[in-house]
């Protein structure tokens, strides 16, 4: 009972400090002492689904393979790295977080402690064997949409209209936002070479507004054809397709539901499944540190009709184009196409 008493000292030391916490699966185990796993956000869960992704996963992994888990929410960098203090201060046996913000604070930590286990979801640090990185190939799954996009602007199909261009708009022009933007732009220019690929970038993952005006400016281009890569900020691109009447894409889980008569495709990017196979693997004494790069081969991402096992709603695209994205998806899994980054 040790370290869920740590746990709960913890979590309300966080809790001082402003962070929100909330209590995870807790079914599973057979007889000794529990196992228990702390994750840490970036952000407030709130419409960031990707946050929410790894949330739900950790979740799944606790009421799976009996491990005790603990959300904690932080609201701004400072109060970040005050709750991975906390967090490694209650010696849970897996911290799980998320994102290069998380990188300075962990490499810190992990020096100090050595026997602590990590999962950090898209970043990883060197050096520090008992940290998985737990990282995603989602130019593959960018490629695809990228495609997508291509077959059916070059020519218009069925409802869907010829375009000169598509767009794309990032929430933030770093590294890991140009990967996404690298793998469509390659899907559309593999595909249809004469097609110009508008791209647009904000300054956060939680501003809609900027997002809106970018893709407001894209359409008036001419683009009927936006890809929205900007986390909580695709509300904004969503509304300004259904002012504008243009075709858009979502991020991380099928957002399409939310407008399905706008949002024609996905890229689903599984972070839930791989931070649940941790908090088992951490459950079942398997865990090892060492990075995994996921992508279209492992199911990891790619667009929802082709990832997920189930969809809530059928999808709208011509069967000969899903029926080319599935070649192209087998070709990236051969090796004969490779995507750049």
């Amino acid at each position: 009972m040790r370290k869920l008493a740590l746990v709960v000292v913890a979590a309300l030391t966080i809790a001082a400090c402003g962070g929100e916490e909330e209590s995870g699966g807790t079914a599973g185990g057979g007889g000794g002492e529990k196992k228990t796993a702390i994750y840490v956000s970036t952000n407030p869960l709130g419409t960031n689904q990707f946050l929410n992704l790894i949330a739900d996963g950790a979740k799944a992994g606790g009421e799976q393979c009996g491990v005790e888990v603990k959300v904690v929410q932080s609201n701004d960098p400072n109060q970040l790295a005050t709750n991975l203090r906390a967090a490694a201060q209650a010696k849970p046996d897996l911290i799980i977080a998320n994102s290069f913000d998380s990188v300075q604070t962990i490499e810190q930590l992990a020096k100090q402690n050595a026997d602590q286990k990590w999962a950090l979801v898209d970043a990883t640090i060197e050096n520090t064997p008992n940290l998985r990185g737990i990282l995603f190939k989602e130019n593959e799954g960018m490629y695809l949409i990228g495609a997508a996009y291509a077959l059916l602007a070059k020519d218009g199909a069925g409802d869907f209209p010829a375009s000169k261009s598509v767009g794309f708009v990032g929430a933030i022009d770093n590294a890991l936002v140009r990967r996404w933007y690298a793998g469509m732009e390659q899907g559309v220019k593999d595909t249809a070479p004469e097609l110009e690929v508008l791209q647009g970038w904000g300054n956060s993952y939680t501003d809609p507004a900027t997002s809106k005006e970018l893709a407001l400016s894209q359409a008036q281009k001419g683009a009927k054809y936006i890809a929205a890569v900007a986390a909580a900020g695709n509300s904004g691109v969503f509304e300004a397709a259904a002012e504008r009447d243009f075709y858009t894409s979502g991020v991380d889980v099928d957002e399409r539901p939310k407008d399905p008569d706008h949002i024609i495709l996905s890229m689903v990017k599984r972070s839930d499944q791989a931070v649940q196979q941790a908090v088992c693997d951490v459950g079942k004494d398997t865990f090892k540190g060492g990075d995994v790069a996921l992508g279209v081969k492992d199911n990891a991402v790619g667009p929802d009709f082709l990832t997920l096992p189930e969809l809530e709603i059928p999808s709208r695209l011509p069967q000969d184009v899903q029926d080319e994205l599935k070649a192209l998806k087998d070709r990236i899994v051969s090796g004969e196409i490779t995507v750049k980054q």
